[in-house]
């Protein structure tokens, strides 16, 4: 046997090259002399080894092929191409022996028609569709209707005008028309395979298969022919026919038997499996079509009934209804059958003893079985309930059982399901069937421990907290009454401060006011004496002249209180209007004599600077107040002044050289009466009241201002108001 598989596999590989040599040689000679004696024996001999090395590559095939599924159908025709071989091998020994081949019938006729039918059962059975429990019937069935029609066709379109010229006795039209007639069929087969296959490779191979069976086709036409004309010598194309299906029955074999990893390419390009899957189904209906338009044809043209045909286009007819019955059941089956298999829980069919039928994919799944062990199990081997299996099994054949029960894993786990048994209506009684299903309720089973838990805890809870607020209740009334004294005694204190508060307001504005009208007559008065020519002392005059600019600067303080205290009580009015800022500024800074540092005020404002939105009197404030603090903060150094526009705003910026302002009292100069420098020793005397002035104005009319370093070292302050317009 094993020398036998590597001769297969050996000829295998040279085999095709070989044979396409003889073949070409064997027709080369036919040309050459056709009347040659020795054509006979010589084809029949080459006809027997091309079959015997096509048998032996083909079973060396079946045992290499890596399809486990076609290896039996690779095996049965293997079995047929020796049979043939043998019925050749017949063949030769009497062209040897006596000259002629054997006469009709003859052992070798017989070996030929086994052979057949081998080569028939190995397509039959070739496993071309997936296998299913609801495809089995219909596949049968198209093969019975095509095999059927195929003998039809070739009994109305070769046997039967045959019989009505007379070419020959019943039993030479016989034997020299079920060759062909079976080549029909096999090629019939092969085509309906060739379509079912999705695989590229295998339809490659079942391509190379049926042009094998149409040389041998022809071969075995030329022999009906010759056996018709009662001719038993060789006319060199039948046996070149014969050996050229040998060749391509071994490329085949090669092809086909191929690893799956040295196949190149997958499935199928989705356009040719769509066309595939609509011509293979019309295979059936279009040759019962033909029988049925052939025996119509014959009967309208000869004006005769042909009974055969009839019987056999009726035959055809009736097996297609039930096809096609069959089909639409199958279609309603498989959607049953997915809709069982896609369910997540256990659903099987069982016997009355328990044994399981059938089960779907969730059963071997969750008991942790092989695919196609639940044909071996029974109901008794997995599941333990109260009161037996047996017991369920009974009661469930009468009325149907429901409750809960557990399943036992591969591994000997266990766990509860949900069961319910429905025995299964037949009509016929033949069996008695039991429709299970189980749910799984490891899941529930944990859910109810987990929430039986978390019931304790939160009733365990529950009681904490309601000690917890029995002792917060008491905290918190004790915690309330200090608070409602502490809040008691806050609310007398800010009734205590909202007075102070208010007195302090009306006592500033009461000395404010009361201040600023003798502070007017001393100021008028040194004023008067000092430009009067009373030949005042010089130091007298100095003093005079100090006197003078101590009540200007207590004047202006007193100026600024009052209108602080105005705005704070909503009483300062504004009028906010298009002010030109250039203008402002410069006569602001007019009024700063060069004594006290006019000189030093650089103002760099263009021309074109549009005007604000604001009151002229304030922004005259704002410039005298930030000028004025420039001026103070930097007793030498010139005070840059400059302007821009910048979206929808003026900005006027303030620079000096002085000592700058820190990061972190840039908001707090801002407050009434802060102050960077408080101590007593400070050079630049001041109130607090200049810049939170100012802030309060410029927000007064929709602006603002912020402190920023400037690059030279001093302070930059900045400040923006919304343009006019």
């Amino acid at each position: 046997m094993a020398d036998r598989f590597i001769l297969g596999k050996r000829f295998s590989q040279s085999g095709p090259l070989l044979f396409g040599g003889s073949v070409l040689l064997y027709m080369i000679w036919f040309w050459l002399a056709p009347t040659s004696e020795a054509l006979g024996p010589i084809g029949s001999l080459l006809v027997f080894i091309s079959r015997a090395l096509a048998a032996l590559t083909t079973l060396a095939a079946a045992r290499i092929t890596q399809l486990s599924d076609s290896r039996r159908s690779w095996r049965l025709l293997g079995v047929s191409l020796t049979i043939w071989a043998v019925a050749d091998a017949l063949k030769s020994t009497s062209w040897v022996l006596y000259g002629t081949p054997p006469s009709l019938p003859s052992v070798a006729d017989l070996l030929r028609l086994s052979g057949f039918m081998a080569a028939l059962a190995s397509l039959i059975t070739y496993p071309a569709s997936p296998p299913g429990r609801f495809g089995r019937f219909r596949d049968l069935l198209d093969q019975m209707i095509l095999g059927l029609a195929v003998l039809a066709l070739a009994w109305l379109v070769l046997i039967q005008p045959v019989l009505d010229v007379g070419m020959g006795e019943p039993i030479q039209i016989f034997w020299a028309a079920v060759s062909p007639i079976f080549d029909m069929v096999l090629l019939v087969f092969i085509l309906r395979i060739t379509l079912l296959e999705s695989h590229p490779k295998q339809r490659t191979t079942f391509r190379l298969l049926g042009l094998a069976v149409l040389a041998l086709a022809v071969g075995d036409l030329g022999d009906g022919y010759r056996i018709l004309q009662a001719e038993r010598t060789s006319v060199g194309l039948v046996e070149a026919g014969w050996m050229a299906s040998s060749v391509l029955v071994v490329l085949a074999s090669r092809y086909g038997a191929l690893p799956k990893t040295s196949q190149k390419g997958g499935l199928l390009r989705a356009t040719d499996k769509r066309v595939s899957a609509r011509l293979e189904p019309l295979l059936p209906i279009a040759f019962t079509y033909a029988v049925v338009g052939f025996t119509v044809i014959d009967w309208w043209s000869s004006g005769q009934v042909n009974w055969i045909a009839v019987a056999a286009a009726g035959g055809l007819s009736l097996l297609l209804v039930a096809r096609q019955g069959i089909i639409a059941g199958q279609f309603e089956m498989r959607q049953f059958a997915a809709l069982v298999n896609a369910s997540a829980d256990i659903a099987f069919i069982c016997q009355a003893d328990g044994q399981i039928w059938f089960a779907n994919p969730a059963f071997n799944r969750i008991l942790g079985l092989a695919v196609g062990a639940d044909e071996t199990n029974n109901l008794v081997d997995f599941t333990v309930a109260e009161g037996g299996v047996d017991t369920i099994l009974a009661q469930a054949l009468e009325q149907g059982w429901t409750g809960e029960a557990s399943f036992r894993r591969n591994d000997g786990s266990t766990f509860p399901v949900s069961l319910s048994l429905m025995p299964v209506d037949d009509v016929r009684q033949a069996r008695a069937m039991l429709a299970v299903t189980a749910h799984d309720l490891t899941f529930i089973r944990e859910r109810e421990v987990a929430l039986r838990k978390a019931l304790d805890e939160v009733a365990e809870a529950r009681s904490e907290l309601e000690e917890l607020n029995a002792a917060l209740e008491e905290k918190v009334e004790a915690r309330t009454s200090e608070l409602e004294a502490a809040v008691a005694e806050l609310a007398a204190l800010i009734e205590e401060l909202t007075v102070l508060d208010r007195m302090k307001t009306e006592f500033v504005a009461l000395v404010s006011h009361e201040l600023r009208a003798p502070l007017t007559n001393i100021r008028s008065g040194v004023e008067l004496i000092l430009n009067s020519d009373s030949g005042l002392t010089t130091s007298v005059r100095e003093s005079l002249t100090l006197v003078e600019a101590e009540t200007r600067r207590l004047a202006h303080f007193v100026g600024t209180i009052l209108d602080l205290s105005a705005l704070e009580a909503g009483r300062f009015p504004l009028q906010p209007h298009p002010v030109p800022v250039e203008s402002i500024a410069r006569e602001v800074c007019s009024r700063f004599s060069e004594a006290h540092g006019g000189n030093r005020l650089s103002l760099d404002l263009p021309h074109d600077l549009p005007a604000v939105m604001a009151d002229e009197q304030a922004l005259e404030s704002v410039f005298f107040h930030l000028f004025d603090n420039a001026l103070k903060y930097t007793p030498e150094g010139e005070i840059w002044v400059r302007g821009w526009v910048e979206g929808a705003s003026v900005y006027i910026a303030v620079s000096d050289a002085g000592p700058g302002i820190p990061p972190e009292e840039r908001e707090r100069v801002f407050e009434l009466f802060h102050r960077v420098d408080t101590s007593d020793s400070r050079e630049v005397y001041g109130y607090g009241l200049g810049l939170p002035m100012v802030r309060r104005l410029l927000e007064a009319m929709e602006g603002g201002i912020r402190i920023e370093q400037d690059p030279r070292g001093g302070a930059r302050l900045v400040f923006w108001l919304r343009l006019a317009g």
